[in-house]
């Protein structure tokens, strides 16, 4: 077995499925879906963003929530300002409600690994403050919890 197949036999063992939403812009003052949860629920492992597109330098927030098709919205992590990443930035989603974890340059810190959320059926989205240029690649990786549940770019 070569090391990228042994690489990715260990990822898919503790991290689960991957999923990509590549290159996707920031939306303009609004709500936009990233990810779509199919089937049932499903724990996210990681979840995290790299900036693609560096991003305005004046108060684009943004914060991303889980919304269920039956149920409340709940904020996975709050708003935190973006102002000013530069491509290859780092945007990590821990589901703790605390603000998203940035980091401009060198390693994006985790308090707990492996960490992760559960959410339901529903999609998980990003939400901005204001109208700003900048544009994120997301990569996801997920363990069913449900027979038959999924997650999909949006």
């Amino acid at each position: 077995m070569d090391w990228n197949t042994s690489r990715d036999v260990l990822v898919a063992e503790h991290l689960g499925y991957r999923v990509t939403q590549s290159a996707m812009a920031l939306p303009a003052t609004t709500t936009t879906s990233i990810f779509l949860v199919t089937g049932g629920m499903v724990h996210v492992t990681l979840m995290i963003g790299q900036v693609s597109t560096a991003i305005q330098s004046s108060d684009p927030i943004i914060s991303i929530t889980s919304r269920a098709t039956t149920g409340s919205a709940v904020v996975l992590n709050s708003t935190a300002d973006t102002s000013s990443l530069e491509v290859g930035a780092s945007i990590r989603v821990d589901g703790s409600g605390n603000a998203i974890v940035l980091s401009n340059a060198g390693a994006c810190l985790s308090t707990a690994f492996p960490s992760g959320f559960v959410v339901p059926i529903g999609n998980i989205a990003i939400i901005t403050g204001a109208t700003k240029t900048g544009a994120i690649n997301w990569d996801l990786w997920y363990i069913p919890l449900t027979d038959g549940a999924a997650v999909v770019a949006a």
